[in-house]
């Protein structure tokens, strides 16, 4: 096996709680992604200017959270065979919502320390194979665009 295919092996292991909830994950991510980035807000429209107590529980920033946490199941499932499948979705954050490069290395991070601080047993070489398989899928992010 190749080191993607290893990585997203060992991420997708832990997986199951995400994968049951991804609305809950994907809330929690985006929370945490505009607390710790608040410039990254402006980029979705929905949400731009809206405070931390209105996007608490907000059934619209559940769903796109989903829509995340779905899309990142998607790729952990065909274990780094994902160009085909993310060229739709390249082509959409580049052209459609404008958003640049840099912004889906933050939310990476932010996935990197919510699935390390609320996933059991997701430990330091768990959290390194999930490192590996979001900045591979940067990078090929970046070659689709």
């Amino acid at each position: 096996m190749s080191a993607c295919v290893t990585d997203c092996v060992t991420v997708f292991s832990f997986w199951a709680p995400v994968d049951a909830d991804p609305r809950c994950y994907g809330e929690i991510i985006l929370l945490c992604l505009f607390d710790t980035h608040p410039d990254v807000q402006k980029l979705f429209p929905k949400f731009a200017g809206l405070p931390k107590e209105q996007l608490q529980n907000n059934p619209n920033l559940q769903a796109y959270g989903e829509i995340v946490v779905c899309k990142l199941t998607e790729i952990l499932k065909v274990k780094g065979e994902h160009k085909e499948p993310m060229k739709a979705l390249a082509e959409s954050h580049a052209k459609q919502h404008k958003i640049p490069l840099v912004n889906f290395q933050i939310i990476s991070e932010v996935i990197d320390t919510v699935v390390a601080e609320k996933l059991d047993g997701f430990g330091p070489d768990a959290q390194t194979c999930l490192k590996n398989v979001l900045k591979q899928f940067q990078i090929d992010f970046g070659s689709l665009l």
